[in-house]
């Protein structure tokens, strides 16, 4: 108690603290980052590796198993899943979820060390691996380019401006430009020209190769210097290519515009495509530097592209589609307001309840502890955000709890007769210690989510952390700042006003007679709550389950997948009637569309998809919130009907990632056709029950391929190769490259097309003829033949296995727990052949891990705890009295729950456990008052009485300045669920903590009834 002495003693030192706790707390708020939602890392990185020409089976065998038997050896993996579509290898690698951020770059260079490490093992033609590590940066600042009459050429050229001036504003980090199109040099030419000149594709090749080479000229000396030769003849137009030379094998010379069309062009297929309000478009997205304010830098990008806009050509335009930073800005502007109110809700309360001054000197605490905090939060790193401010209003309640125990102990000790500094320093040393146990336990309630390695764990880090350190400066002020306000502005009671009883009057009496009740039946009162606590328990399952609550926001996105095998341009047709309709709805302020796979990742929970023809992502951005929830809802239930075709999703944001199904069962084994029977089987189940959505198999439905099969007989009197044969049947529609035009930086291919050719099928496919700049022949006469068949368009592998998913969603107005609990028994009873494994993927495992993750840490809080609550009390009773009070405050919960109508999740999950820690709090301080009024020698039964009456005041004010602190988070759609679990468990457990608790010991204690209340019952 020499610290509160010293503070109450040195008043200069005391007031030049709390003055420069407020000047840093003020100047950490308008210095500090502010984000929209805490930061996770994505602990997963792509692997990319082309292999041209190959189906999805040899990318799988020869490519991607080669390059999984390398990474698996990290001892940092955790699993491998891969895509393998036709030509090209997709590796997504997730590492153990113990793995620290700061770890993660040093991880992704061993990562990529490995996968360079086999690029000599992989087969001709395939590769480079490309390992994207930034798979997880939030480029959260999104514009989109459009430019009426213009090219994509030209909208690249002036995207890449806008690029460069862009990456002079301070904190940006990084700007990637999306929805180019690969420029081309299309040269069009006639089989049958190709067959009469003699002129063969490695004809053309060469003479692009001898033309277009950089070569080293060297230089001459003239006296004193030496002056450069530059070697002229490289490709600078079209003209010059138009002009090229061309010799045949005979030796005969040929112009290529002679035999050839020339022009741009730009790759097809397409890769993938953007619009915006149906506008060809190319997207900008910028991201900021870690220790960058995302909201200033927005304003900075904003202002600069003001600037830009002022100088662009006529016809371009800049939009805006997501703003991270105006997002930021409105989100913490919502919680700083909601700050505000719960400040004052609390202050309010505490001036009802003991007076104006009284209520001010208390509240004040509040405001010191507050400031402190942003202080530390500043220091840490922690930047005010979704997850930190809704930590201090939910500790706000709790703030005061210590104050209220000291001050109303301090003015109890006044009002008793006791001189004003030692009714503080009795206060104080009474309270120190029990104050310190039961704040500290309300941290350990946290402790199993902060150690959680599982992504929400990392979520809500921030959230206990800020928790954390404002509850501990909340005990600290209470034993400084509180004592100095009582001391310097508490009036100490005349000795007339001292009052003979401190507990009396009619509303204490009353009190009196309920626990007298109470105490009398304690077997009925315990045993009726414990049939509550089993009907508690029972509604649970009418209570829906969403383990993570989406986003109050005014976008959300529309996830579209047509039959695998779509031409992007026909996505693109249908992405673009898809978004017409939606356009047309008053609510909807701007759409835009991605075709072929997701835009970068503009939001940290977006899931990335793709690259793949069938895919198109919209984006839809209305008016409001509240504009946007309800078109959410009316798509969910017309757009499938509108549009039977493609598979859609409509989806909310979330603040942790989606995935491609909410339910998967996944089957692994040897044989794609056992997998695919099998998963089957599961997919019939998910249809007959009529909750299930878009049952499906995830490799998608099975395409047609033409397959020629070269006879090397009879091409081999032709003289035609296998290559030539392909390379001519390239030239039908995606061309062959023949050459490299360097436009500037750019490397813009030369593709060598078949002009006048239209195929469709096999028959027509037959006619085309292949040459080799001697021969020509229809393609029919150098195959044995040319056959139709079928192939999945992609494999999947899980951990180096063939993997098959039968997946579903889930009807509006359902859950992923009701309905796989509904199709869990009878999928999981399908029998597999020997070889073959089975698990729940998807929401389900992710969930489960989740929970896992936190029970890892939870015996290693509740022995803690334990320990804290023994040393505290010296003896084993109290602290299971504790113990026995704390499953009671489900009743509470349950009933909060069902009254509000808000799912249970994750985030009430994490609102339980803070619970638990005010619970204790209020248990600890009444039994502590318990013990003392038994040591000072008074009858046991009467200590229980009185002690309860003591604490009442501040029991009360305590729990109704955090109930009520807590109100204005119920309106949050993130928080609302977490809101009503601590209003309505905290309110049930008042009632547990002055009831209950002294029922509880008596019992434990054996102490029986006294006639001496009974008196207060005729009253």
């Amino acid at each position: 108690m020499k610290l509160v002495k010293y503070f109450l003693q040195k008043k200069a030192v005391t007031i030049l603290l709390l003055i420069l706790i407020l000047a840093g707390g003020l100047f950490s708020y308008i210095k500090m980052g502010k984000l929209e939602d805490a930061p996770f890392t994505i602990k997963q990185a792509l692997v990319l590796t082309p292999y041209p020409g190959a189906s999805p089976s040899e990318v799988q065998s020869q490519v991607t198993d080669v390059l999984e038997e390398s990474i698996q050896s990290m001892g940092e993996l955790y699993y491998l899943k891969t895509e393998n579509r036709s030509g090209l290898s997709k590796i997504t690698v997730y590492v153990k979820k113990e793995i620290r951020a700061d770890e993660m770059q040093q991880l992704w260079d061993k990562l990529r060390r490995k996968v360079n490490d086999v690029q000599s093992k992989l087969p001709a033609g395939a590769g480079p691996s490309v390992v994207n590590d930034d798979f997880g940066d939030v480029l959260g600042v999104f514009y989109g380019l459009t430019g009426n009459g213009h090219t994509y050429r030209e909208l690249e050229d002036e995207a890449k401006i806008i690029k460069n001036e862009l990456l002079k504003v301070k904190d940006v980090a990084k700007v990637e430009i999306y929805g180019i199109q690969t420029p081309t040099i299309d040269v069009s030419v006639s089989p049958s020209v190709m067959a009469q000149s003699g002129v063969t594709i490695s004809d053309i090749a060469r003479a692009f190769e001898a033309q277009n080479k950089v070569v080293d000229a060297g230089g001459i000396d003239a006296g004193q210097n030496r002056l450069r030769i530059e070697s002229t003849g490289n490709f600078y137009s079209l003209d010059d290519i138009s002009n090229l030379t061309i010799v045949s094998r005979s030796g005969e010379h040929f112009r290529l515009a002679d035999i050839a069309h020339i022009e741009e062009s730009y790759q097809t297929p397409a890769s993938n495509l953007m619009r915006i309000d149906g506008n060809p478009a190319i997207g900008v997205a910028i991201s900021t530097v870690p220790t960058g304010n995302v909201v200033d830098m927005a304003k900075a990008v904003k202002d600069r592209i003001d600037e830009l806009s002022q100088s662009m050509p006529e016809g371009y335009e800049l939009t805006s589609i997501y703003d991270q930073g105006y997002e930021s800005d409105v989100a913490n502007q919502g919680f700083i307001l909601n700050l505000i109110i719960s400040v004052l809700t609390v202050i309010a309360i505490l001036l009802f309840f003991i007076g104006f001054k009284n209520g001010i000197l208390i509240g004040s605490g509040l405001i010191f502890s507050i400031f402190a905090t942003l202080i530390v939060m500043m220091a840490c790193g922690i930047a005010l955000q979704r997850m930190s401010l809704a930590a201090i209003i939910i500790a706000m309640g709790m703030l005061v709890d210590n104050a209220i125990v000291v001050s109303d102990s301090a003015l109890i000790n006044m009002e008793r007769g006791m001189r004003k500094r030692v009714a503080i320093m009795r206060a104080c040393s009474a309270t120190a210690l029990p104050l310190l146990a039961a704040t500290v336990i309300a941290i350990l309630t946290f402790l199993p989510i902060y150690y959680s390695p599982h992504i929400t764990g990392e979520l809500l880090s921030s959230l206990v952390v800020v928790i954390g350190v404002s509850l501990m400066f909340s005990w600290v002020f209470a034993l400084t700042q509180t004592p100095f306000f009582i001391q310097e502005f508490a009036r100490r009671p005349r000795p007339e006003e001292l009052k003979t009883s401190l507990f009396d009057g009619k509303y204490y009496n009353h009190f009196r007679n309920a626990l007298h009740w109470v105490l009398r039946h304690r077997s009925v009162t315990i045993s009726s709550l414990v049939v509550m606590l089993i009907l508690s328990a029972w509604s649970f399952k009418f209570i829906p389950k969403v383990f993570v609550p989406a986003l109050d926001k005014q976008y959300f996105t529309i996830d579209m997948w047509l039959p695998e095998g779509t031409n992007i341009n026909e996505t693109d047709r249908m992405a673009s009637s898809l978004a017409d309709y939606i356009r047309g709805h008053k609510e909807t302020e701007m759409v835009s569309t991605y075709i072929g796979r997701t835009p970068p990742r503009y939001y940290l929970s977006n899931v990335a998809f793709g690259p793949q023809s069938n895919y198109a992502q919209i984006l839809v951005k209305c008016n409001s919130s509240e504009e946007s929830r309800q078109l959410h809802a009316l798509l969910q239930d017309s757009i499938r009907q509108k549009y039977p075709e493609p598979l859609i999703k409509v989806n909310k944001f979330e603040l942790s990632p989606l995935t491609e199904a909410v339910i998967e069962a996944r089957f692994l084994g040897p044989d794609p056709a056992v997998l695919d029977s099998l998963a089957g089987k599961a997919i019939e189940i998910m249809r007959r029950n009529p909750k299930v959505a878009d049952a499906r198999n995830e490799w998608g439905n099975m395409n047609l391929m033409i397959r020629p099969v070269y006879d090397p007989v009879k091409a081999g009197a032709l003289g035609i190769t296998k290559a030539q044969m392909m390379q001519s049947v390239k030239s039908i529609s995606d061309g062959t490259p023949v050459g490299i035009y360097r436009d500037n930086e750019k490397k813009v291919p030369v593709l060598l097309k078949s002009e006048g050719v239209h195929i469709t099928d096999a028959q027509s496919l037959g006619d085309f003829s292949v040459w080799n700049g001697e021969h020509s022949a229809p393609l029919s006469q150098v195959t044995e033949k040319i056959e139709t068949t079928w192939e999945f368009p992609q494999m999947r592998t899980y951990n180096r296995q063939l993997s098959m998913a039968a997946m579903c969603g889930v009807k509006p107005g359902h859950t992923m727990a009701e309905v796989h609990g509904e199709i869990r028994k009878e999928i999981e009873a399908i029998e597999l052949p020997k070889g073959y494994t089975f698990f729940w993927d998807a929401q389900h495992k992710d969930q489960g891990e989740a929970m896992q993750a936190i029970a890892k840490f939870f015996p290693l809080a509740f022995l803690m705890l334990i320990v804290i609550l023994v040393a505290l009390f010296g003896n084993f009773r109290q602290p299971v009295i504790i113990l026995c009070v704390l499953p009671l405050s489900l009743i509470g919960v349950a009933a909060g729950m069902l009254l509000t109508g808000f799912d249970f999740g994750f985030f009430p999950i994490a609102g339980w456990l803070g619970l638990l820690g005010m619970i204790i709090k209020n248990v600890i301080v009444l039994l502590d008052e318990i013990n003392i009024q038994r040591r000072n020698g008074i009858a046991p039964y009467t200590a229980i009485i009185e002690a309860t009456v003591s604490r009442t005041r501040p029991v009360l004010m305590a729990a109704t300045t955090t109930i009520l602190g807590m109100v204005p988070l119920l309106f949050d759609i993130a928080f609302g669920g977490m809101a009503a679990t601590i209003i309505f468990g905290l309110t049930f457990a008042t009632l547990l903590t002055l009831f209950v608790t002294p029922a509880l010991y008596a019992m434990f204690y054996k102490i029986k009834s006294n006639s001496k209340y009974a008196s207060y019952e005729k009253n």
